[in-house]
């Protein structure tokens, strides 16, 4: 029972952290199957603990900026740690120690920490271009890009310039937006929710049956 705590808690995480390049939940689950019967963890959980208690202890915190798993280029992610100085080779060399077989890190150098960007989030309220004419349909993070997008609508490089002179340059990036995209961008977040539901529950399923099987089995 144990083992299928441990099993449905691991596809659930997994399910949380998007994966490039698979086409359909069928693909997605079929890859989960094959990790597991491989004992590989495709968020590196462990990895990524060891790692940050590495930087919390050996290198100044103030200087960490943000972390994400890119899974671009391969579906187990490179994890990429990034900074706004330069670390030394020797960390690099160490937190690298905490590597696994299947795991690959990456660091980069950035401008803004993410508390950093997170307070400039704060700063920001869709009703305070109102009397110009301006909406606001959604603001975010961008972690990969290291800013605060915004998105407005009408788009004009004299709308993003009155945008940007409240917020400041440096931190955000004006996009082109309106209120029936942040609609669909949300439907098809809860479509997507929705279909890695019922392949998760599926999939819960289908390791009970072979684990009762499984113990029916061994009675006799």
């Amino acid at each position: 029972m144990r083992r299928l705590m441990v099993t449905a808690l691991s596809t659930f995480i997994l399910f949380s952290s998007p994966i490039v390049g698979l086409a359909n939940p069928a693909d997605l689950t079929e890859k989960i199957l094959e990790w597991e019967k491989q004992g590989i963890d495709p968020n590196h959980s462990e990895v990524i603990d060891k790692i940050r208690d590495y930087i919390e202890k050996n290198i100044d915190d103030g200087i960490f900026a943000s972390l994400h798993i890119d899974r671009e280029e391969r579906d187990l992610g490179i994890l990429v740690f990034s900074f706004t100085e330069p670390i030394a080779e020797e960390h690099k060399q160490a937190m690298e120690q905490f590597l696994t077989e299947h795991a690959e890190i990456q660091f980069r150098e950035v401008e803004y920490t993410e508390d950093q960007l997170l307070a400039k989030l704060e700063e920001m309220d869709f009703e305070d271009f109102k009397d110009e004419g301006i909406t606001i349909h959604h603001t975010s993070l961008d972690t990969i890009g290291n800013k605060i997008e915004v998105g407005i609508s009408p788009y004009s490089e004299e709308n993003v310039n009155v945008i940007k002179e409240q917020y400041g340059y440096e931190m955000i990036t004006v996009v082109e937006s309106d209120q029936s995209a942040v609609l669909e961008d949300n439907e098809q977040a809860e479509t997507a929710n929705t279909d890695e539901t019922q392949a998760d529950d599926k999939n819960f399923l289908k390791r009970i049956l072979a684990s009762i099987k499984e113990w029916v089995g061994n009675l006799f």
